[in-house]
């Protein structure tokens, strides 16, 4: 796991704050079949470290060991229509390998009407910034 400072002096040297905050750590779901199960699912889904500027979201991609991969893309508030984190559903495509223990969902929705959902980690052992991250942004955004 890459430390939080890290990150931050990542995001600065491509322009971004120092904010260290409301840095949050993301799995996509685009890659959910029943038929490849949980675990391959869970490899092929990318992993992010969000970070919330008051410019947009800042994509920053990690690869499995959760080092910064430096594919980074930033979705400006100006595509954003609605952003709302939603607990994780039971279901029978329940394969992406995120669980409401773990995982709460993230739900972006562009102003073109695109949705994307990803699994916002609540937490990782040994990296207590991971859920403090998670409760600041839920805050800024009204959500607790």
């Amino acid at each position: 796991m890459a430390s939080l400072d890290t990150i931050v002096r990542y995001k600065q040297s491509l322009g971004f704050s120092a904010d260290a905050d409301k840095v949050i750590l993301a799995q996509s779901d685009s890659h959910n079949s029943v038929l490849t199960g949980w675990f391959i699912n869970t490899m092929r889904n990318s992993i992010y470290y969000i970070s919330f500027e008051q410019t947009g979201l800042l994509f920053m991609r990690v690869s499995l060991t959760y080092k910064l991969t430096g594919e980074d893309k930033l979705i400006p508030l100006s595509a954003i229509r609605s952003l709302s984190f939603e607990p994780v559903k039971f279901s029978a495509n329940f394969t992406t390998g995120k669980t409401r223990l773990s995982a709460i969902e993230l739900k972006i929705v562009g102003t073109d009407g695109n949705i994307m959902t990803l699994a916002a980690q609540k937490f990782i052992p040994g990296s207590p910034w991971v859920r403090q991250n998670l409760k600041n942004v839920r805050h800024m955004l009204g959500d607790i």
